[in-house]
């Protein structure tokens, strides 16, 4: 789950909307998750990847996520993947019959936040953009750019950058900004601590990145 196109992106956000509900020993494996770790899950996803089976479980932010990191490994911990697909082993074995390939089971963790925040700033327009840095109403902002869930407020020079951040506009502009998502998050996922607001300069941009967006946002 990686962008608001994918399915199961959509099928989560249905969950969280109250529109649906996970169904089945997903419902079982969810509670269990999250009671182990103290996590909040969202959602578990069963489907197929390289012709083999997999669960997602889908968190609720990445602080949940991080629970399930493995430093060491640069991956997710081998030891909790391996328990989830045991449990979730164990649920279905307890049925009569069922479907589910469990052979070499597969378990992904991915959080919900991150790509309903991404959602939610797609959502907004261009011209709502312009409006906001209109309200601003400084001359030393030249524009505001957002990639992901990132945003820019770029000033024309270094000098200026230092002097807004030196002022603690950061903090009010993180709220400005916040103030025109907020109609477009749905799922409730959308904080200031959650979002990236970032100053920068139209100087450094020119120097270091030549007037290119494209390189600036990689």
């Amino acid at each position: 789950m990686i962008t608001p196109s994918d399915p199961e992106y959509q099928a989560t956000k249905r969950i969280v909307l109250g529109k649906a509900r996970v169904e089945g020993p997903f419902d079982e494996l969810s509670r269990w998750i999250a009671s182990t770790w103290d996590v909040i899950v969202l959602n578990v996803i069963y489907d197929r990847v390289d012709n083999r089976p997999r669960l997602q479980v889908v968190l609720a932010d990445n602080p949940d996520l991080d629970r399930f990191h493995d430093a060491s490994r640069c991956n997710f911990d081998a030891n909790k993947q391996l328990a989830i697909a045991e449990q979730f082993i164990d649920l279905v074995s307890r049925e009569k019959s069922h479907n589910y390939d469990v052979e070499r089971l597969l378990v992904v963790f991915a959080p919900f936040a991150p790509v309903a925040m991404e959602e939610a700033d797609r959502n907004i327009s261009d011209e709502q953009i312009e409006a906001l840095k209109t309200r601003l109403g400084n001359p030393d902002l030249w524009t505001i750019s957002r990639c992901f869930c990132d945003v820019t407020f770029m000033f024309y020079t270094d000098e200026q950058v230092a002097k807004h951040e030196a002022s603690g506009l950061k903090g009010l502009y993180a709220r400005k900004y916040l103030d025109t998502l907020k109609p477009f998050d749905n799922c409730g996922c959308v904080s200031v601590e959650s979002f990236h607001i970032h100053f920068d300069s139209k100087q450094r941009f020119d120097k270091h990145y030549n007037g290119s967006w494209s390189l600036y946002n990689r």
